[in-house]
C-alpha cells in the first residue's frame, strides 16, 4: 500500500532525478549514483542522512558542490513539508473527512432589530354542540298485532304489526288500555292494546287522547213486493182461437207459450202472508232472517250492513202452499229461478226494488 509519505518521497526523487543532472557535471552525477548516494531504494531521507558518509575526494570543488547541494536539499526539504502542510495531493497524511462547520453562536451574529408583527388575534369559532335528541317514545310489538282504526275491539284494522315491529307513540286512552301510534306511511294514527306491546317510556307519562268518535255505519235494507201476476185471455180451447188480453204476453213461438207480462200492473195486487227468507252471501242461502208480506204484498229486511245477501221464498214451505199453490214464479224469471235473487248492499243502502211475481196456474 502506498502511503502519502512514500508518494512525497517519490515526488522528490523525481525532482532530483531530473534536476540534479543539470546542477552537477555528468561525471559527478554518475559517481554519486554509483556510490549509492542517489540510489532510489534508500529513499529520500536516507539519501539526506547519508550525505556526510559519501566517499568523495575532498577537494575544494567538491566542498563547494557539497555546500550548494546541501542548500538545495534543505530547500527541497522545506518545499516537501510545505506541500504536506498545505494538504497537497499525495503529500502528508491521508485526506481527512471534512467536518460540518458549526453554526456560529448567537453572540457572534450581528445585532439586528427585531421587527414585531402585530397580527390580529384569532379565536377558534364556537363549534355547535351536538344535541342528542331525546329518545322517541316507541312501542315494540310482542307478537302479531292488529292496529285498529278506533280503540274498540272489533274495529276496522288499519295495519298489522309483526313481532318486533316498532312505531311512534302519540298518546293513550284515559283507562290506559289502548295506545295510539303513528306510522309514517299512514295518514291517521291507529290503536293497539297496551298489554300487547312493550314500551320504552312509562305508560303513565303518556298524553291522554280523546279517541275519535266511531261513526256508526248507517244500516241498509232490502225490500220489495211479491205481487199476484194476472194475464187475462180467452179462447185457446176446443178450437177457439187464443185471444190475449190485459197483462198478457206471447213470450214463445208456440201458441201456448204465453203468460203474464212480468210487470206489476195497476190492476194487480200483492200476495199477503207469504214468508220470505234472507241469507248471507249469494243464493241459494237462508238462515239470516225471515219476513212476511203485508196486505200489499210488501216485505222488508232492515238493519243490514254492507254485504251480499240472498232473498228467497218457496211455494211449498212456511205455509205458503196454502196461498200460492197451484202456480209458479213469473218474475224475475219464469220457472224455478224466479224464487230467489242475490243482492249486494253498500253501506247504508236501501235496496227496496227487489220484487217477485207469482201467478196461479191459469193466470187468473
Amino acid at each position: 500500500m502506498i502511503t502519502g509519505a512514500n508518494r512525497g518521497i517519490g515526488f522528490c526523487w523525481l525532482l532530483l532525478q531530473d534536476f540534479l543532472p543539470k546542477l552537477l557535471t555528468e561525471e559527478k552525477f554518475i559517481r554519486m549514483k554509483r556510490d549509492g548516494f542517489l540510489a532510489p531504494e534508500f529513499g529520500f531521507l536516507e539519501f539526506y542522512c547519508d550525505f556526510e558518509d559519501l566517499h568523495l575526494e575532498s577537494t575544494e570543488e567538491d566542498e563547494n558542490m557539497k555546500t550548494s547541494f546541501s542548500r538545495m536539499i534543505l530547500a527541497l526539504w522545506v518545499l516537501t513539508f510545505t506541500l504536506a502542510a498545505c494538504n497537497f495531493p499525495g503529500v502528508g497524511s491521508p485526506t481527512q473527512t471534512s467536518q460540518p462547520t458549526a453554526a456560529p453562536e448567537a453572540s457572534a451574529l450581528p445585532d439586528r432589530p427585531i421587527q414585531e408583527t402585530n397580527l390580529p388575534a384569532t379565536s377558534q369559532p364556537d363549534l355547535p354542540t351536538h344535541q342528542v335528541p331525546e329518545s322517541e317514545p316507541l312501542i315494540t310489538a310482542k307478537g302479531p298485532l292488529d292496529c285498529l282504526v278506533n280503540p274498540i275491539e272489533g274495529s276496522e284494522v288499519m295495519t298489522v304489526f309483526s313481532a318486533g315491529d316498532t312505531a311512534f307513540i302519540i298518546g293513550k286512552t284515559s283507562n290506559e288500555k289502548w295506545i295510539a301510534v303513528k306510522e309514517p306511511d299512514k295518514p291517521k294514527p291507529c290503536w293497539v292494546l297496551a298489554m300487547a306491546v312493550e314500551l320504552n317510556v312509562n305508560l303513565g307519562a303518556l298524553e291522554v287522547l280523546s279517541p275519535p268518535v266511531a261513526s256508526t255505519p248507517s244500516p241498509g235494507s232490502i225490500g220489495g213486493i211479491l205481487w199476484h201476476e194476472i194475464c187475462q185471455f180467452s179462447g185457446g180451447q176446443a178450437g177457439e182461437p187464443l185471444v190475449l188480453g190485459q197483462g198478457c204476453v206471447q213470450w214463445g213461438a208456440e201458441e201456448h207459450q204465453f203468460g203474464p207480462n212480468q210487470v206489476y200492473d195497476p190492476f194487480e195486487e200483492g200476495w199477503e202472508g207469504v214468508t220470505l227468507h234472507l241469507g248471507a252471501g249469494p243464493c241459494p242461502s237462508t238462515g239470516l232472517d225471515t219476513a212476511v208480506t203485508n196486505a200489499d204484498g210488501e216485505y222488508l229486511f232492515a238493519g243490514l250492513s254492507a254485504g251480499t245477501y240472498c232473498v228467497s221464498y218457496s211455494a211449498l214451505t212456511d205455509g205458503n202452499d196454502s196461498i200460492l199453490i197451484p202456480g209458479g214464479p213469473t218474475y224475475p224469471e219464469r220457472g224455478e229461478n224466479g224464487y230467489y235473487q242475490t243482492v249486494t248492499l253498500a253501506e247504508g243502502e236501501n235496496a227496496l226494488g227487489i220484487d217477485f211475481g207469482y201467478a196461479w196456474q191459469f193466470f187468473n
